[in-house]
C-alpha cells in the first residue's frame, strides 16, 4: 500500500491539475482518505486544484486537525475561497488552528463578499516606501514570501496609500542606488476590494501587469490581486488576455507535472468522520 500511496504522491506532485481531475470523478469521502494519507503540504497543492465546493466536501471528512494541517499549507486565496464554503462554527474552529498570521490574514479576505476582488486578492503582496532604493527593492522582491509571484512592486506612503507601480524589469534596469519613486509610475489601474471580480477581468490594467493593486478608501492598498487568482475564479477564458512576458523574472511567474490509480483508494483506512456538523455545511 506503502508503494502505491508513493506512486500516486509522485502523481500529485508532477500532475496536481491531473490528479484533481482523478480525484473528482470519486465519492468525497474517498477522495478525504486519499488526502489524509499525503503528506499535508502535497495535500494541499492537490486540493488547490479541486473544485471549490467538492474540496469543501472533502475537508467536511476530515477532522479539524487534519483539516487545518491542509490548509496551512494553501495561498490565502485557495485557503480563503475554501473556508467561504464552509458553516460559520467550522470557521471558526479551524481558523483557532492555524498559525496567527495567517488566520489574520484569511479573517480578512472571507470578510469580504464572495465575488469580489477583496475575496481572492493576496492580502500580502510586495509594498515599498518611495525612499527605498532600487536595490533594497529587488533584494525584497527576492526574499519576499509570495506564492504568486507578481511582475511589480507597489509603492505606498507611512498610511498605506498607494502613490506607485513599479514593474520588475524597470527595477532590474535601473541604477541600485536610486529611489524608487524616481522609477515608479503612477498607479493607474487600481481595482476595489469592493468590485465584482467579473467585472475586474476586463480591466485594461491586464494589459501591463500580472497583478493590480486592490484598494479601500482613501486608496489605501489592503492587497493585490493576481491574474491567475482571477482566471482560477472565474475561468481562463474570462479574464482578459496577459501582457507580454518583458524578462525571465516574470516568466517564471508562469511557468507551472503518473496516473493515479482509484486502487489506491481501496486500499486506503476510512477517515473517522467530523464528531459534529451543522445543517448549512456540505
Amino acid at each position: 500500500m506503502r508503494e502505491l500511496i508513493e506512486l500516486s504522491a509522485e502523481f500529485v506532485k508532477a500532475h496536481p491539475a491531473e490528479a484533481a481531475r482523478v480525484l473528482e470523478g470519486l465519492a468525497p469521502e474517498d477522495t478525504a482518505a486519499f488526502v489524509a494519507a499525503l503528506d499535508a503540504k502535497l495535500a494541499a497543492i492537490a486540493m488547490q486544484h479541486l473544485g471549490v465546493a467538492y474540496c469543501a466536501k472533502v475537508l467536511q471528512r476530515l477532522d479539524d486537525d487534519q483539516a487545518a494541517e491542509r490548509i496551512r499549507p494553501m495561498s490565502s486565496q485557495a485557503a480563503a475561497r475554501l473556508l467561504h464554503n464552509l458553516g460559520s462554527e467550522r470557521q471558526v474552529r479551524l481558523l483557532g488552528l492555524l498559525p496567527v498570521t495567517t488566520a489574520v490574514a484569511l479573517r480578512l479576505l472571507i470578510g469580504y463578499p464572495k465575488g469580489t476582488c477583496g475575496a481572492c486578492m493576496d492580502p500580502a503582496p510586495l509594498v515599498v516606501s518611495p525612499e527605498t532604493t532600487v536595490g533594497e527593492a529587488i533584494e525584497q522582491a527576492r526574499r519576499h514570501e509570495e506564492r504568486e509571484r507578481g511582475d511589480c512592486v507597489f509603492v505606498a506612503d507611512a498610511q498605506r496609500r498607494l502613490i506607485g507601480v513599479v514593474a520588475l524589469g524597470d527595477l532590474l534596469r535601473a541604477p541600485q542606488g536610486e529611489v524608487v519613486s524616481a522609477v515608479m509610475r503612477r498607479p493607474e489601474h487600481a481595482v476595489s476590494a469592493l468590485a465584482l471580480s467579473a467585472t475586474a477581468a476586463a480591466h485594461p490594467g491586464w494589459d501591463m501587469f500580472h497583478l493590480l493593486p486592490v484598494v479601500e478608501r482613501e486608496n489605501r492598498i489592503v492587497g493585490g490581486l493576481h491574474r491567475r487568482a482571477l482566471a482560477r475564479d472565474l475561468g481562463e477564458s474570462a479574464v482578459r488576455p496577459a501582457p507580454a512576458l518583458v524578462n525571465g523574472v516574470t516568466g517564471a511567474y508562469w511557468n507551472t507535472v503518473s496516473v493515479l490509480a482509484q486502487v489506491v483508494v481501496g486500499t486506503l483506512p476510512p477517515v473517522s468522520p467530523v464528531a459534529t456538523r451543522r445543517n448549512d455545511e456540505p
